[in-house]
């Protein structure tokens, strides 16, 4: 799982329990969620890593931590981001939340009509707003049954439910 948290005045917060274990997870979580915040300066968003506290996320497994945790911060800064937009539509003259995007600057527009920039549009919030995203486990993945002598043998998802 992946929460993302923004905040009145404009940073953001991006936590997952993975740990990044030398492949790039911390760059790789900070820099999805500035390309969705229309590239939000990197000093805005801090990202907290590799605490149980933070949910059930992916695997640590390599390079592979940052793809597993990539898909979930993308889901999460979305969710946050709708929630921003519920604040801020009414007030740059959108439709609803699905009628505002973010843009780069960073700037918060609604399509076709007013666009404020990042820090106003987070000043508009009454308090920080967070979402988080589930962890997505992917058919094929590996079980393995570790036994009580130690022993460790392959198992598949169909033999022990989890």
């Amino acid at each position: 799982m992946a929460q993302a948290k923004i905040h009145r005045d404009g940073t953001v917060e991006v936590l997952t329990a993975s740990q990044d274990i030398g492949g790039g997870a911390r760059t790789v979580v900070a820099l999805t969620a500035s390309r969705l915040l229309g590239w939000l300066a990197l000093d805005k968003i801090k990202v907290k890593i590799g605490d149980s506290e933070y949910g059930t996320s992916g695997a640590s497994a390599g390079s592979s931590t940052t793809g597993g945790v990539s898909r979930e911060v993308q889901n999460a800064v979305q969710a946050v981001l709708l929630k921003l937009f519920e604040v801020v539509a009414p007030k740059i003259g959108a439709a609803g939340p699905r009628d505002c995007q973010v843009i780069e600057g960073p700037k918060v527009s609604s399509r076709g009509g007013k666009t404020i920039d990042w820090d106003e549009a987070c000043g508009m919030l009454k308090d920080s707003i967070m979402s988080y995203a589930p962890t997505i486990v992917e058919p094929g993945s590996q079980w393995a049954l570790v036994r009580d002598d130690g022993r460790i043998e392959q198992a598949t998802e169909e033999d022990y439910k989890a």
